[in-house]
């Protein structure tokens, strides 16, 4: 004889958000599948199930109904309805999670050594929210929703919104002195996604990249989710070096520089070692990715030309970000390249993710046409002119003996490098984790490197960091670093 269903231990939530009927179905499905209700089994009548869970007929109803479309429940001749014989697969313990099976380069992405310190006021790539206008900011976005133009709200163009691409275009004329056409722009989920659309349409596994060395982590880990090959080719006082890149891997499909100001360390690359990269690439028929890494807070009046306004034979591809110097969550950038080059990657891009967020695209375009970012860098770069000016007093009266530092012309951090004194007291990572042990966490000069650092620092942030708080806050990373 069959055995009945016992009820017991199914509570129902009335505070739950889930219908009960949902929650009775939920209770039901792991007992089916563990074989705790085994095949067979027959149910009561549904006015005797509520009667015993305390519930209104309809809501077992329900239930079963539920549970008998999805072959759970069976209704037999004379036999009522029964538990139906459902393949036992293995079903997690309760909680359990099942571990994801990774691919050989998304695990290869997850083990680059990283620690984030975007919370921290020492953070290396964070601007100063407090001073963003955030109420015209929200004017703009208003004027762009109280009644959208109906473009607005279809499906833009993989290339992103026609408007904002030639306000793009003209504002890259203005700050970085950078004279491209609207049609050699292309929006993109910033420099970061940006990077990762351009590996996915030129590298195939196994493909060798250039990267710096020291370098951009987050790059490293886009090339890496590609399956690409990187080659870490060293940097020196010129910048990237030429020569060596060549001899490690002279075919190498790729190449990805921060050429105007170069992370961490924040030389500008010479002219000598620009034109040696673009001969490179155009003989080999290899591709320049320039990350133009906030160059846009410079902070002298020569400015860095971008490596693209050399470019002849269509071989660079420009990266920038909004979000940098506007809003961290913004997420918006763009790409700067050939129209053969975009047309191809407007092409696939549209059977990828289609195109960026468009909520946004056009404030941002009105907040470029109508000069509020230019206004909006100009009184930021003094700002942060004198951050960095604080840091570097604050260092040479606290740590003059430990860490060696000169003033770069732009960019939002200080790269420390370590005296002998301290190279002989503790590594960088030490020095790291000592400085986090205050609240004052400092990125470690030695994780930017894929092989042993050949030297060793701090990347100090001063983004956020307002110009009275540098001395209090680094001379509690001093005596961390004494003790």
């Amino acid at each position: 004889m069959r055995s009945r269903l016992s009820l017991a231990g199914l509570p129902l939530d009335r505070r739950a958000e889930l219908p009960l009927y949902q929650q009775l179905a939920a209770a039901l499905r792991p007992r089916i599948l563990d074989g705790s209700l085994p095949a067979g089994t027959r149910l009561p009548g549904s006015r005797a199930m509520a009667v015993e869970l305390g519930c209104s007929r309809a809501i077992v109803q329900a239930a079963c109904d539920l549970l008998y479309a999805e072959g759970y429940l069976q209704s037999t001749p004379r036999g009522g309805v029964r538990i139906a014989a459902v393949a036992k697969g293995d079903a997690p313990a309760a909680g359990e999670q099942p571990a994801p099976r990774l691919s050989g380069r998304w695990q290869a992405m997850l083990d680059i050594d990283y620690v984030s310190d975007l919370g921290s006021p020492f953070s290396s790539g964070t601007p100063d929210l407090e001073e963003f206008p955030f109420e015209l900011w929200a004017r703009l976005l208003r004027q762009s929703w109280q009644k959208p133009r109906a473009d607005l709200c279809r499906a833009m163009s993989p290339l992103g919104w026609a408007p904002l691409r030639a306000a793009t275009a003209e504002y890259l004329g203005a700050v970085r002195g950078l004279l491209c056409r609207p049609e050699e722009v292309v929006i993109t989920p910033a420099s970061a996604g940006a990077l990762d659309l351009c590996c996915r349409m030129l590298l195939d596994p196994g493909d060798e990249v250039w990267v710096e060395e020291p370098g951009f982590i987050e790059a490293r880990s886009s090339l890496l989710a590609a399956g690409a090959r990187l080659v870490p080719v060293p940097v020196d006082g010129k910048g990237l070096v030429v020569a060596e890149g060549i001899r490690r891997a002279p075919k190498a499909r790729l190449a990805v520089v921060t050429p105007s100001h170069q992370f961490p360390l924040g030389i500008a690359m010479a002219l000598d070692r620009r034109l040696e990269l673009l001969d490179w690439a155009r003989r080999q028929e290899s591709w320049i990715i320039e990350d133009d890494y906030n160059s846009e807070f410079r902070h002298r009046e020569s400015m860095a030309a971008a490596l693209k306004s050399l470019d002849r034979s269509g071989r660079v591809i420009y990266l920038g970000t909004f979000s940098k110097v506007m809003l961290p969550s913004l997420r918006l950038g763009y790409l700067v390249a050939h129209p053969g080059f975009v047309e191809a990657f407007g092409r696939g891009r549209a059977r990828i993710d289609v195109h960026s967020a468009g909520t946004a695209q056009p404030a941002l375009a009105a907040f470029l046409s109508e000069g509020h970012l230019l206004r909006y860098l100009r009184r930021m770069r003094k700002l942060y002119a004198a951050r960095q000016q604080a840091v570097l007093a604050a260092i040479d009266e606290l740590l003059p003996d430990l860490l060696e530092v000169a003033p770069t012309a732009a960019g939002l951090h200080l790269t420390a490098l370590f005296t002998p004194a301290m190279a002989a007291r503790m590594t960088d990572r030490e020095a790291s984790a000592r400085s986090g042990q205050a609240g004052n966490y400092i990125q470690p000069l030695s994780q930017c490197y894929l092989g042993p650092p050949d030297r060793q620092g701090l990347v100090i942030g001063y983004g956020r960091l307002r110009a009275e708080e540098a001395q209090p806050r680094l001379a509690a990373v001093a005596a961390r670093l004494r003790a």
